[in-house]
């Protein structure tokens, strides 16, 4: 009988130590998405579309996530309805999600059921929805007000440039990848104290 107490107490700091850890990361993704040391200009027209297709890839989630506070953002005075709504699609969107992340091997949801069509499906129903609550004014207003605010981002942020100039400069980045994961780990335990 003591035991089950101490195993009890032991998977409750488990699961309290995971979800410290979670917030931790998920606190160091976020001041990374919008660091200012990120950003910069491109220096030619080229190099802003590869690191835009680059950072539409990479930080989709999170382009995704705001163009969607924005829609509920834009829908809350007027049309509650609508929004839980939104609301409800979002829960299924992350019970899909959950899914994938408890089973990721699994031949149902990676195969027969794939997140394209998934995707696919929610935007189809959350678009005939917003059309038939009159709702796409709205819609427009959080595209118009989210995707300028999208692209800049895209085309300002810097990931990765380093290894486009060539293999001079990739070589260097290689002796000096000791020094910037030290300093990397540095600055995240800086922002890990805030």
């Amino acid at each position: 009988m003591a035991s089950n107490g101490a195993v009890l107490r032991r998977s409750a700091a488990v699961v309290v130590e995971r979800a410290r850890a979670h917030a931790r990361s998920t606190r160091k993704a976020l001041a990374r998405f919008a660091r200012p040391q990120s950003f910069a200009a491109p220096p030619d027209a080229e190099a802003a579309a590869v690191r835009a297709v680059r950072n539409l890839a990479s930080f989709r989630l999170y382009y995704a996530l705001l163009l969607w506070v924005l829609l509920l953002a834009s829908l809350f005075p007027r049309r509650r309805a609508t929004m839980l709504f939104l609301m409800a699609a979002s829960k299924v969107a992350l019970f899909y999600g959950a899914l994938l992340k408890a089973f990721p091997t699994s031949a149902l949801l990676l195969r027969i059921i794939d997140r394209r069509l998934v995707v696919a499906l929610a935007l189809a129903v959350i678009l005939i929805e917003l059309a038939l609550t009159r709702a796409l004014p709205q819609l427009l207003l959080a595209v118009g007000i989210g995707l300028p605010i999208i692209l800049l981002h895209a085309v300002f942020r810097v990931r990765d440039d380093l290894l486009e100039d060539g293999d001079d400069k990739a070589a260097a980045v290689g002796a000096a990848g000791e020094l910037d994961s030290v300093l990397e780990k540095k600055e995240d335990l800086e922002l890990g104290s805030q």
